[in-house]
This record gives structure tokens, C-alpha cells and sequence, in this order.
């Protein structure tokens, strides 16, 4: 009797255990943790549980609310944990979710949705993969010449505008859907073609007028008057003399008439017969680049033909005396080399390139530089009657050497020009015109006075190098 009394005592016992069980589940929850941690929030309670959020329009991230089977019950086919919550199916589409209420389970079924993917843009700053396979479409293209290196800088940018300009798409540098498919379409526009230049046409010189030749006119040296100018003017449009027309048939126009028979007759005599002068003024008469010499015209310093003073210069380098640039400015080192080419020839030495210079300048007599002849006095100049031996310094310095020395020291001197390219002639350790001239294109270059005397710093220069001003 006893112990039927203790099983019927802790019979209602456990009664008591799960009603309070079962009314600690269906407690209602609390308002104020809801609107603090929004739907869903765990509930305080003796087992914690999520509430059922409250129904919402189906988005393209959420899953759609299916309606629970009214015949799950506790006992149905849902797996459930120990605590009674049921547990996610890993198969990913049925997800039962443990809804208590009146000991009736709900399943909420929620399929497996997987979002639209969206085309990524391509803009200033990206990089990667998608915009090295950018960069190789717009080369294959045309429109980019850079190297496809997956960084989309500014000459991506400015070949995208340049497609998009092409292909009528908004001009802004960005790769977004519609600029990527006309690019990866077959329809894509290639740049436009650059037309080629059109060649300039050059048009043949017209011929002058042909005079009436008289067959028995034969244009030589030393003759004048109105047939050779007129065959002075022509020989200047054809290129082969430089200058003005002298009417005088000189060495010069001689050289040209040479020219031109070489280059357009079978013959060359330097004599302007019938059939050279029908040549010359036919409009078959080919001209030249290269002119034979300068005629009726005095060059010097400051004078404004370039033409004229690049042939004077070309003539004077030809023959070694001139080492500048032939660039038609008649400058110093113009001068001097006139100058030289004056003192070896035996003319009057100027500087100026008149009638008789230009004459023996373009002849077949005129002497070369180094030819190993020493220059006589010209013209009026002073000649020199007699030259002085120079010794050295006892005390090491330098000597001053000007024109009319001698000995070893001008010898040494000559020969310090020569090895720098300033003195052409034979190094005779005379001190005479050539060296005055050689030592003024020496001070010339190293901003030195231009006396043509060899002082102390001249020859410190030339032997020892360049130094400081002042020094």
C-alpha cells in the first residue's frame, strides 16, 4: 500500500515537470527584446528558440514561404534534435524548421535559389584577368598599343573611348554590358583607316626663252658682252653657277660650262659652241645640285647669300683649309679660311672672296692645304726679308712667337696646330702668313684675342688644355 501511494506521488510529479515544460514553450514572447533585435531573435526562456518572423513579399533573396503540412506532427518524419528542434536536411531544398504549438510541428519548405549573376563594369583603377582579356581584344583591334598587363590605366581608357567613338557607343571609358558585347561581337568596327599622303607634284621648271643661236658663235675664256651673260643666266637657274651674270667669261664660268657639257652633251671642252648652247637653253637641260663656283659677287664677313658662301665653303674644305660647318654663314672661321687659301695661292690676302680669289678658287690650278709650299708674301703685304731664331727660356716659360720667328720652338708650335687641325701647311718652323692665320683660327675657337701673335696663354692653351677664365 505504501509504495502503490509513492508511484502515484511521483506520477503527478512528473505530470507537473512537463506542464511547466510545456508552458515554458508556449510562452509568449517578449515584446520589447523583438523590436530590439528585430525578427527572428532568440527568445529568453528555459531552451532558447527563434521565433517565427512574420510573412514578407518574396524578394530575389529570400526564399518564398511555403505552407506548412498540416499532417507533421511530433512524431512525423522530421528529425529532431534532443531539445525537439528539427534538424536542417543536407540535401539543401527541405529545410523543417520546428514551430511548437500545441505540440504540432510545421515544416517550412525552402528551395534552393541561386541569385542572377551580374555583369561586372571595367573602369580607370581595375584590374585582373577581365581586363587583360580587355586590353588583348582592343590590340587584336588596333586601338591599343600598350602591353596587356591586366591594369586598366589611362591607355586603356583612352583606346576604349576610342572604340566606343568608333562603334557609336556613349564615349566615357567604361567597359559595361553593351560596350563588351559590341567589343566581343563579330560586328565590331576596327579603327579608321589613316589615308595615305598624296605625293606633291613637283612641277617641271619651265625653260627660258631660247634665244637664236648663231652656228658660228663659240663662247671661250676671256670673252664678254651680252651671249655670255645671257649663258651665265641660264647656267645659274640650271644650278651650275652661283651668283650674279658678270658677261664675262672667266675660270669660273669656264668650271661651269665643264659641268654642265659632262652631264648633258657627249663631249666637254669648257667652250660653249652651237650645240652646247641649244642644249642649255632646251627644256631637256638637266641641272645640278653642286655648283662649279660663285661668279660676279664679293663674299665676306656679314655678306647674306647662303647659297653662294656653302659653295664657298665646300670648294675651301675640298682643298683642307676650311674644317667648319658647312652651314652658308660667313664667319670668322670663313674668313681665315680664305685667308689661308689667299696666302698659298699668292693672292692678295683680304678675307674676301672677290673676282680673282673665286677664279683661282674653282680653277684647276688652285693649291691645296699641306701641298708643302710655303706661302710667299701677296700682293701690297709686306714681304717678309728675313726670319729671326727664337730660343728657348732659361727659366722654363713660355717664348712669345709672332710672324717673322723661327726655330724650334715655331717648329713645335706648328706642329701642335697641325696635330688639332689648324695648320695645313709644311711644319718648316717658319713663322710666316699660313701660322699668323692657323694661330687666329686657334684663338678664335678657345675665345682667346685674335692677334695671330703665339703669347703665353695661347701657347698654354694649345699645349696644355683649356682653362678657367681669369686664370
Amino acid at each position: 500500500m505504501e509504495n502503490r501511494n509513492k508511484k502515484r506521488l511521483l506520477g503527478v510529479l512528473c505530470l507537473a515537470v512537463i506542464a511547466i515544460i510545456l508552458a515554458g514553450c508556449t510562452a509568449t514572447p517578449d515584446d520589447s527584446g523583438r523590436n530590439q533585435a528585430g525578427s527572428g531573435a532568440t527568445v529568453e526562456g528555459p531552451f532558447p528558440m527563434r521565433t517565427t518572423p512574420p510573412p514578407q513579399e518574396p524578394t530575389d533573396t529570400v526564399a518564398p514561404i511555403i505552407t506548412p503540412d498540416p499532417g507533421a506532427t511530433a512524431g512525423g518524419t522530421a528529425s529532431l534534435s534532443p531539445w525537439g528542434i528539427a534538424t536542417p536536411n543536407p540535401s539543401g531544398f527541405v529545410t523543417p524548421t520546428a514551430t511548437w504549438g500545441g505540440g504540432v510541428i510545421s515544416l517550412t519548405v525552402s528551395p534552393s535559389i541561386t541569385p542572377e549573376p551580374t555583369s561586372s563594369v571595367l573602369k580607370l583603377g581595375a584590374n585582373g584577368p577581365a581586363v587583360r582579356s580587355l586590353q588583348q581584344r582592343l590590340k587584336d583591334l588596333r586601338y591599343y598599343t600598350g602591353s596587356v598587363d591586366g591594369d586598366f590605366g589611362k591607355g586603356t581608357e583612352s583606346a576604349l573611348k576610342a572604340f566606343q567613338s568608333r562603334n557609336k557607343l556613349t564615349v566615357d571609358g567604361i567597359a559595361g554590358r553593351a560596350t563588351l558585347n559590341r567589343l566581343n561581337s563579330s560586328n565590331a568596327l576596327p579603327p579608321t583607316p589613316t589615308p595615305k599622303p598624296t605625293p606633291r607634284y613637283t612641277p617641271t621648271p619651265r625653260p627660258t626663252a631660247t634665244p637664236r643661236v648663231n652656228p658660228n658663235l663659240y663662247l671661250k675664256v676671256g670673252m664678254s658682252g651680252s651671249d655670255v651673260r645671257k649663258m651665265q643666266e641660264r647656267l645659274i637657274q640650271l644650278g651650275y653657277l652661283s651668283g650674279n651674270a658678270s658677261a664675262r667669261f672667266d675660270a669660273v664660268t669656264e668650271q661651269a660650262v665643264y659641268a654642265f657639257q659632262r652631264r648633258n652633251v657627249s663631249y666637254a671642252d669648257g667652250i660653249a659652241g652651237p650645240m652646247t648652247l641649244e642644249k642649255l637653253y632646251s627644256s631637256s637641260a638637266r641641272g645640278t645640285s653642286s655648283s662649279a663656283g660663285v661668279i660676279g659677287m664679293t663674299l665676306e664677313r656679314g655678306v647674306k647669300d647662303p647659297a653662294a658662301v656653302r659653295r664657298l665653303q665646300q670648294k675651301l674644305k675640298d682643298l683642307r683649309y676650311y674644317t667648319g660647318a658647312i652651314d652658308g654663314d660667313f664667319g670668322v672661321s670663313t674668313e681665315a679660311a680664305v685667308r689661308a687659301f689667299q696666302a698659298a695661292n699668292g693672292l692678295r690676302v683680304d678675307g674676301k672672296a672677290g673676282d680673282s680669289t673665286m677664279q683661282r678658287l674653282f680653277s684647276s690650278n688652285a693649291i691645296g692645304a699641306g701641298s708643302g709650299t710655303q706661302p710667299t708674301a701677296p700682293g701690297n703685304a709686306t714681304p717678309i726679308p728675313f726670319y729671326v731664331d727664337v730660343t728657348p727660356n732659361p727659366q722654363g716659360g713660355y717664348v712669345t712667337l709672332r710672324e717673322g720667328n723661327s726655330g724650334t720652338l715655331v717648329r713645335n708650335l706648328q706642329q701642335a696646330m697641325k696635330d688639332q687641325g689648324y695648320f695645313r701647311l709644311t711644319v718648316d718652323g717658319l713663322y710666316g702668313v699660313g701660322t699668323t692665320e692657323a694661330v687666329r683660327e686657334f684663338q678664335r675657337r678657345k675665345g682667346l684675342s685674335q692677334d695671330g701673335v703665339a703669347g703665353p696663354a695661347t701657347q698654354r692653351i694649345l699645349f696644355e688644355g683649356n682653362y678657367p677664365a681669369g686664370s
